[in-house]
């Protein structure tokens, strides 16, 4: 991966919860062969602030966000069946600028989410994260990027149980129900680290519909224990299509 001088080069929006940040559908992919991965040494931080933020760096992404709120929304809130909301403390809080730029960049293949690459240069999209920063103050979260140690077999359970009702059968999103973005994707998946996966499970995307789900948190839908939350990225990650 290549840095610039306040960017990110190539690097994997939602959107969703997005993706982050997520749209179209497809058909799902054969598991994986080994669905249980042994804990090992915790991966190096994420460095989730690149760009220098400033007020004259996010206005001139406020001018170029006409382009983003036809799915996105005028103020980050997100469009029901065409865009993830941004405007979350909690999304903020764990996407990366490595996050934002690929998926500006990059787009989301199979999804609403095209890529902006050829229509905004390097510094353009810097701008449009500066503006996406500001719709919402959040400070970075510590994740934890450790290396996946879930069982997609006991994640199959939970997933269809608490997950698929809002989220879909497959993970499709709005293919399959209008309450939540998709997030069976290997576009988004790709993108998406364990330790972004691990916060947005257990805090919730403030400003939308996905509550928290980890073990303690008093407005939590479930009580997901730590476990829990490995087993169902792990049945995500053995099932991306």
């Amino acid at each position: 991966m290549v840095q610039r001088r306040v960017g990110v080069g190539r690097i994997g929006l939602l959107i969703g919860l997005s993706s982050l940040f997520a749209f179209a559908c497809g058909q799902p992919a054969e598991p994986e062969a080994s669905a249980t991965q042994e804990p090992a040494a915790a991966a190096a931080p994420v460095a989730m602030r690149t760009v220098e933020l400033s007020p004259a760096l996010a206005q001139q992404g406020q001018a170029l966000w006409s382009s983003c709120q036809g799915c996105h929304g005028e103020n980050g809130e997100g469009r029901v069946g065409a865009g993830p909301a941004l405007g979350s403390e909690s999304f903020l809080a764990a996407a990366s600028d490595a996050f934002l730029f690929e998926t500006i960049k990059e787009g989301r293949a199979g999804t609403t989410m095209i890529a902006w690459g050829s229509s905004f240069e390097d510094e353009q999209i810097n701008a449009l994260i500066a503006h996406i920063r500001s719709l919402a103050e959040s400070e970075p979260a510590e994740l934890n990027e450790g290396a996946l140690a879930g069982d997609a077999g006991e994640g199959e359970q939970v997933f269809a149980s608490i997950c698929a009702g809002c989220h879909g059968r497959t993970g499709a999103g709005y293919q399959e129900t209008a309450n939540g973005t998709g997030i069976g994707r290997r576009a988004f998946l790709d993108a998406a680290t364990n330790g972004y996966l691990r916060y947005i499970i257990r805090h919730g995307k403030t400003e939308t519909q996905m509550r928290p789900f980890g073990q303690g948190d008093p407005v939590a839908v479930a009580n997901l224990s730590d476990d829990d939350i490995e087993n169902v990225i792990a049945y995500l990650r053995a099932n991306a299509w």
